[in-house]
């Protein structure tokens, strides 16, 4: 395993890889890490494990995608991944001995960008995407969920705003129930929203953005709490500044974490939580070609960068047994790039005051 340490980074590169945007990391209750991405020149859609034993990755193809792929695990510690083919959906799974492929039947022409997987409790898959273009060629560009129900994909349309649902992603709550952060893109619509699922109705919000067009939102990343609580990582591509939002006493809370010189497209922030329920987060500045981490300490954010030389676009991030972990593109052509570290913040971190909300 070739690997090198800067910073109190641990950073190397996948075995076996071959390019790494989009990548989707998951840590398994074993200490295993899987992880999907797309890469190479046929736009493959790879898939790599971590041996936490052997210390090694395993990397094997799976099929083509043209990018935004997801990755979840299942009860029984098994990947199953989403991705888009030549505009229509596909669905990867691991069922103990092999893997499975199957193209999702949907009444959709084209659909692009992100797509987002979660499981219910039992492991029953909702996934997320952006439909561009109607069964009829007409264009809709609205959020759209499909699940699987017995035999069947069931599917909805969580926001029909004509813009909604470019930038998903998709978490399952303590009771089952499916949680979307999104961006709406179009002009009149640009905004932050979150959409749930009660039990009987979708329930929408605009976050951000509200009654002020032309205010871009991008790079959203979704993660539910212990106690349902979301978390959720963004970038404002207006003031190329990174934000963070979170619920406080039932209510959305949104602060500025960092600004960059120039917000990555279409990026991928990551996000996740340590033990004690402190936000990390993982982003890509476009413009200085360094991907940063920032985490919130007493009220303030600290700073680190992770890596340079224009790699750090469409980052994913875990926190496992006190180790972070990240993976993301090289920026070259090379083989997905991978950071960890121990949970304990090095003495280089910056420290920065969260800044105002930017009015809106």
């Amino acid at each position: 395993m070739a690997a090198a340490k800067a910073g109190g980074w641990e950073i190397g590169i996948v075995e076996g890889s071959t390019g790494g945007e989009f990548s989707s990391l998951r840590f398994d209750k074993y200490g295993n890490g899987h992880v999907s991405y797309v890469g190479g020149p046929k736009s493959s859609l790879q898939y790599s494990f971590w041996d936490h034993n052997l210390k090694k990755w395993f990397t094997t193809p799976l099929d083509f995608a043209d990018g935004f792929c997801s990755l979840v695990l299942d009860s029984k510690q098994y990947p199953h991944i989403s991705y888009p083919v030549n505009g229509k959906l596909k669905y990867a799974y691991w069922d103990g001995s092999s893997w499975q492929t199957q193209s999702i039947a949907l009444p959709t022409k084209l659909l692009a960008f992100y797509t987002s997987i979660s499981l219910d409790l039992n492991d029953k898959p909702s996934i997320t995407y952006y439909e561009v273009d109607g069964p009829s060629g007409e264009q809709v560009a609205h959020l759209r969920v499909v699940t699987r129900r017995e035999n069947v994909w069931e599917l909805v349309t969580a926001d029909q705003t004509y813009g909604a649902g470019k930038f998903n992603s998709i978490a399952h709550d303590s009771l089952g129930r499916p949680h979307i952060a999104y961006a709406a893109v179009i002009y009149e619509h640009s905004s932050l929203r979150y959409a749930h699922w009660d039990g009987t109705n979708w329930n929408n919000e605009i976050l951000e953005g509200a009654g002020v067009p032309g205010t871009y939102r991008q790079a959203v990343m979704l993660i539910l709490d212990k106690h349902d609580i979301p978390h959720i990582a963004y970038s404002d591509l207006n003031h190329s500044i990174v934000r963070y939002a979170t619920k406080v006493a039932g209510k959305w809370q949104m602060e500025t974490v960092d600004s960059v010189g120039k917000v990555g497209y279409p990026d991928r922030n990551g996000i996740a939580l340590d033990e004690d329920g402190t936000p990390y987060i993982s982003y890509y500045d476009a413009k200085a070609g360094v991907l940063k981490l920032a985490h919130r300490k007493d009220q303030k954010w600290l700073v680190e960068v992770v890596d340079s030389g224009y790699a750090g676009f469409t980052s994913s991030l875990q926190i496992h047994e006190g180790m972070i972990w990240l993976t993301y593109s090289p920026g070259n052509g090379a083989g997905l790039k991978y950071a960890r570290r121990r949970i304990e913040s090095p003495d280089s971190s910056e420290t920065r005051p969260p800044k105002r909300p930017v009015p809106q």
